[in-house]
């Protein structure tokens, strides 16, 4: 026999499975799913530089803040001289990111946005040009349209540095936004995150 105090608790759980407390539907297949969500960390956006584009910036934030509710866009700030490398006329990525992970709470994680060449250490190269880069996973990253064939593009690779920091490698889809640059810009051919990515995300909380 099952006590009051058991009855109610099943009861409380079947309310619960039929009001989608416990699970969520899958957009893309319709199926109720285990909601394995966690609230996502807070994206902080911070323009870098004088002349990168307000347009660029404004399409970035408010793409990341349809699925990442919290995001904020933070006032301009200059190119940190300490991360300058005179060799290259460039600016190092991964200082940029250290500066930025400095200021970073537990619950936050910034995001870098500029125009600027950026470059870090990949393999044998000791300085090779990216287009953006993020910890994986990490408190900070940063993102650049210096490379882009086209500047409408650069929400992209804004949202895929932070995928990077949400724990995601690169993704062996063509399609999907997590895709390896390898040295280009393979922009115009990612639409979105592949299932396998958008199921990583939705469990940290992104509306996918």
């Amino acid at each position: 026999m099952y006590s009051k105090r058991s009855i109610a608790v099943i009861v409380g759980v079947l309310i619960s499975l039929a009001s989608g407390a416990l699970f969520v539907k899958n957009k893309s297949t319709g199926v109720q799913v285990a909601n394995t969500s966690t609230t996502p960390k807070q994206i902080l956006l911070v323009p870098l530089g004088s002349s990168v584009s307000r347009a660029m910036v404004d399409e970035a934030y408010q793409r990341i803040r349809s699925i990442i509710p919290g995001a904020q866009l933070l006032q301009r700030e200059p190119m940190p001289q300490v991360a300058y490398y005179k060799p290259r006329n460039r600016h190092r990525a991964d200082s940029l990111i250290h500066i930025l992970s400095r200021r970073a709470k537990p619950h936050q994680i910034y995001l870098g946005l500029t125009n600027q060449d950026i470059s870090t250490t990949k393999g044998s190269y000791a300085d090779w040009g990216v287009m953006g880069l993020g910890f994986c996973p990490g408190r900070a990253a940063v993102a650049s349209s210096f490379r882009l064939k086209s500047k409408q593009s650069f929400w992209k690779v804004a949202i895929h540095e932070l995928g990077h920091t949400a724990g995601l490698p690169h993704c062996p889809t063509p399609s999907c936004l997590m895709r390896d640059a390898k040295g280009g810009d393979p922009t115009a051919e990612e639409k979105a995150f592949c299932n396998k990515c958008k199921t990583v995300l939705i469990r940290q909380g992104w509306r996918l």
